[in-house]
């Protein structure tokens, strides 16, 4: 979006940070760091974390629609500016922020002629609102272009609309079915309450206003309904997400698309083919209005008590702990506003707030990787005081809440939180919440120095996860027992323990554990001797943590390859992969964790010794200067693919369930989600819960790609007992 001249005044880029779909104050600094690249994993007072982050950089940052936030925009506008001499900051918004050196601009509707007479056509095309007329009808008529016959009509069309953008595309939207002197008399009839004297903000305001209006007037029952339904969406949704949230008896799942199509043609909704699957938004402006229409109809609880359950299923998938784990990353970056409204929607709906633990839970590895770790930290503090003492859920929320904890170098809390949901989970004899506790539990022992108890926790939490056959568990509670033996120095049992990890991890295709058991094994062989294969573990570690862009990860497996550098004598390698770390760490705004800190001072102190203070300076700003491409290209010593690997699920080639199998082979024979429902004796609801899980588990977006994996399938799934 950088014009050449902006480019050249802000090197460093022009970021845009969209406020629209934001509600919560506190979201806002979270909000900035999305949109610059960076992950959130920082402690304290965030804004001073970002203004770090910024520094001495060129840039420009735009805070669209700040109106609903400012006051803090204004405190965000303020500190920044302060502490970074060289920002460039623009917000969009109704009002201004009243801040120090604020200067205000009006943005001007586009240009139209404003002289009473009749103007040419030939110059009518020189006028930025007339261009755009064209441009918007141009799409739903075809060759649409202004002679003499239309040009008092053109002319007459943005005068009345004032020139205000959104306004005219929404008549042009109109006109596939009226035509231009026909739209132009029921606009008159909309707008004549308006009058024609001022042409300030507040009319131009209440002429869009007016604009909006009549065009949902002119929209048929199913296209309102969509409307109204859409506006729970935070930040864009895809098809299968609107089918999912907004179809009923009143609009059928197949009707969803055809209608979402018409109000694409019509300018109410915007589609992004740059995405697969594309996606749809609202603008902001529609979107309240559609949001108000929501609230009229009685049906605004509903809608987002569905939104909620739609993310809750994204979240249960990202849980899953499979080889769709480094697409699902993705796609919660992307649906990143609506997980918040969908959690902010459970805070304020004591009735809803089981559904925010699960959301919760279900992300752990996301938020551990990605951040925002404070914020989430927070988050699960609201979450655990409206939970109902010794339930489940406080149980599940206590277990994430520590698990957070240790991603801020809090140990002792999560100790505490780990100790709590054992104590619950025994209580109510739920052997997969004592299993999931219990695994971290043994780290925090660790870091308070209780070796001999970390091992009887860790080993405890093992054998209850075989016990209940649980892979995921299973898997998790390996690696964690991995990290006590290594500080304990049983390298042996590292060495067994991570290769039955590993397999575990390659067969069910997940890369975040992976990750961090293979440093565990590399650390170990290293120990042994075995130090080829150490640093070949090692290196594949670091791919895993790339290819799920955790950052944070990739910082502590590069960590262990400048150790192992340094121990090897290749000092300037160590150098420049410790400058790497360093600067993986600065992009997501955190220290060392306390569980490596010796090893980090171990290599600093060894380099530097043999390089010298500037030797190892100079070597240390190569690597600190490097993207976290270059970096884990430079570490493992080759071009990295971010292509996705494909792994394959040895044990398991039919990742559907028995009655999800059933679903896929009706899809393929063409049935309804409505006849899917009959057929099988279940809600439509049900069947369309199902098709969103079959989606999810295959990683396809569509139910045509379902059939035909059914149709390839049909005799596996006849197999399946």
């Amino acid at each position: 979006m950088a014009t050449a001249a902006g480019t050249r005044r802000f090197p460093d880029g022009v970021w845009l940070v969209s406020l629209a779909p934001i509600e919560d104050p506190q979201l806002v600094t979270q909000s900035v760091f999305q949109a610059l690249g960076l992950q959130d994993h920082s402690v304290g007072w965030r804004l001073s974390t970002l203004a770090d982050s910024i520094g001495d950089k060129h840039l420009l940052l735009i805070l669209d629609n700040c109106e609903h936030l400012v006051d803090t925009c204004a405190v965000l506008a303020t500190t920044l500016l302060k502490s970074c001499p060289e920002l460039g900051l623009l917000a969009t918004s109704r009002q201004p922020l009243g801040t120090v050196g604020e200067a205000r601009m009006r943005v001007p509707s586009l240009s139209f002629p404003v002289d009473g007479g009749l103007v040419p056509a030939e110059s009518l095309i020189s006028f930025e609102a007339v261009v755009l007329l064209i441009e918007r009808a141009a799409a739903v008529q075809p060759g649409f272009r202004v002679d003499q016959t239309n040009a008092a009509d053109v002319l007459r069309l943005c005068q009345r609309l004032d020139g205000i953008p959104l306004a005219l595309e929404l008549a042009a939207g109109r006109l596939e079915g009226l035509s231009l002197a026909r739209l132009n008399q029921e606009l008159d009839l909309e707008l004549s309450v308006l009058g024609g004297a001022n042409r300030g903000a507040e009319a131009r305001q209440r002429t869009l206003e007016a604009t909006i209006g009549w065009s949902y007037g002119l929209l048929d029952a199913d296209e309102q309904r969509l409307w109204a339904r859409l506006s729970v969406f935070a930040g864009g949704f895809d098809e299968e997400a609107a089918v999912y949230v907004c179809s009923d008896a009143a609009l059928p799942s197949e009707r969803v698309s055809k209608v979402l199509a018409a109000l694409v043609d019509k300018s109410i909704v915007k589609r992004d083919p740059n995405f697969q699957p594309a996606r749809y938004e609202l603008l902001e402006t529609l979107r309240q209005y559609g949001r108000q229409r929501l609230r009229e109809s009685g049906e605004e609880l509903e809608i987002q008590r569905r939104h909620c359950d739609w993310v809750v299923v994204l979240a249960q998938a990202v849980g899953a702990w499979d080889h769709r784990q480094a697409d699902l990353f993705d796609r919660v970056q992307i649906q990143h506003d609506n997980v918040w409204a969908a959690l902010d929607f459970c805070l304020h709906n004591p009735g809803e707030v089981a559904k925010g633990v699960e959301i919760g839970c279900g992300l752990m590895a996301y938020w551990a990787s990605r951040g925002p770790v404070d914020d989430v930290r927070r988050l699960l503090a609201a979450l655990l005081e409206l939970t109902e003492e010794d339930s489940l859920p406080r149980g599940r929320c206590s277990w994430a809440a520590g698990n957070m904890a240790a991603n801020l170098n809090d140990y002792a809390t999560m100790g505490a939180m780990n100790e709590e949901s054992v104590r619950i989970g025994r209580l109510l004899d739920d052997a997969e919440l004592v299993a999931a506790s219990l695994a971290p539990l043994g780290l925090a022992r660790v870091v308070d120095g209780k070796l001999t108890e970390a091992v009887q926790v860790g080993e405890s939490a093992v054998s209850l996860a075989r016990e209940i056959q649980s892979p995921p568990l299973t898997l998790l509670a390996l690696s964690m027992l991995c990290a006590v033996r290594l500080a304990a120095g049983a390298f042996d049992d590292v060495i067994r323990l991570g290769d039955e990890a590993l397999a575990i991890s390659r067969e069910r295709g997940e890369l975040f554990l992976r990750g961090f058991v293979l440093n565990f094994l590399s650390q170990a062989r290293w120990q042994q001797g075995e130090r080829e294969q150490a640093e070949a573990q090692a290196q594949e570690g670091a791919v895993c943590k790339y290819q799920l862009d955790d950052r944070a990860g990739l910082a502590i497996v590069i960590e262990t390859l400048a150790s192992l550098s340094a121990e090897r004598g290749a000092f300037e390698r160590a150098a420049t992969l410790l400058g790497c770390a360093e600067a993986l760490r600065e992009s997501f705004a955190t220290t060392v964790l306390e569980q490596w800190r010796a090893q980090h001072e171990r290599s600093v102190a060894l380099t530097t010794e043999r390089l010298g203070q500037a030797g190892f300076n100079t070597t240390f700003q190569r690597g600190r200067s490097m993207t976290s491409t270059e970096a884990v290209n430079y570490a493992t010593g080759r071009e990295v693919s971010t292509k996705r690997p494909a792994f394959a699920v040895a044990k398991e080639p039919m990742p559907l369930t028995r009655r999800e199998l059933e679903v896929a082979v009706l899809v393929a024979e063409g049935l309804s989600n409505k006849q899917i429902a009959a057929k099988l004796v279940v809600s439509e609801r049900t069947a369309e819960y199902h098709i969103l899980n079959i989606l999810n588990k295959l990683g396809f977006n569509s139910r045509t790609q379902i059939a035909s994996w059914a149709t390839e399938h049909q005799p596996l799934a006849a197999r399946k007992p």
